[in-house]
């Protein structure tokens, strides 16, 4: 199941999408049908266009990462038992430091977790993440980087067995209890993070980090007329939440 939702994951993209339509076109205009042909193309470069303007991007990523505020102090909050850093990707290689195995989005996750433990001590650090692909566990990248980053190894526990967020708060469960824990995830992931602990019975506390989108008083018209390659890092990161978030209405994850 874990393969196939990422699978299908891959595939509902704007650019797998356009492409899928240019070569429906094609077999199309094989056939003699030049008008359904052109249809479905023009049809394709206008997904492949919009998705690529940051202002599509952020318009589908402010709902998602406005959900829940960003924890900008925690010291005076009460004190948890736990800070739980989610997965992302992790790629290890002799000849690159762990900073750079680990995924941009896995990074800032992690920074903000271990900035978040420096505002409460007494937390452990919980790093999750599983092994994708014949990758080592992204859990253990993050604990290395962690470690090279000032994190006493006796502060960090790893949850490294672990595919998917539902079977992270799953895990998450089994180690906290009724214990309350601060959640680090990414902006935009954390309304489908936080309904899983909802679901699953942990008591989170929202600590969104990595925001996307930019705000409104930001944009301008070339927010509107220029494709860039951030504008469609935004729109699939969005597509990608409100697919996992669907997942979840009709049961599948």
């Amino acid at each position: 199941m874990y393969l196939f939702k990422q699978w299908v994951g891959a595939w509902v993209n704007p650019l797998p999408i356009a492409i899928s339509l240019f070569a429906i076109a094609i077999a199309l205009r094989s056939t003699g049908r030049r008008r359904s042909a052109a249809t479905l193309t023009i049809i394709g470069a206008v997904v492949a266009f919009a998705s690529s303007l940051g202002g599509v991007g952020s318009a589908l990523l402010t709902p998602l990462e406005t959900r829940h505020a960003a924890m900008l102090d925690a010291r005076n909050m009460q004190q948890v038992r736990f800070i739980v850093v989610l997965g992302s990707s992790y790629h290890p290689r002799q000849d690159i430091p762990v900073t750079a195995a680990l995924d941009s989005v896995a990074m800032v996750r992690l920074i903000e977790g271990i900035r978040l433990s420096r505002q409460q001590p007494r937390a452990i650090l919980v790093l999750s993440g599983g092994a994708v692909g014949g990758q080592p566990p992204v859990s253990v990248g993050y604990a290395e980087a962690a470690m090279a980053l000032g994190v006493p190894a006796e502060s960090i526990l790893q949850m490294n067995d672990v595919l998917d967020t539902a079977a992270e708060i799953r895990a998450l469960h089994s180690l906290a209890g009724d214990a309350t824990v601060m959640l680090v995830t990414s902006a935009a992931h954390m309304p489908r993070a936080m309904e899983y602990c909802d679901r699953f019975g942990v008591a989170a506390i929202a600590a969104p980090t990595g925001h996307l989108a930019q705000p409104l008083r930001s944009w301008s018209w070339r927010t509107w007329l220029f494709p860039t390659s951030s504008g469609l890092r935004k729109t699939e990161t969005a597509l990608h939440e409100y697919l996992g978030l669907l997942a979840m209405r009709v049961g599948l994850n």
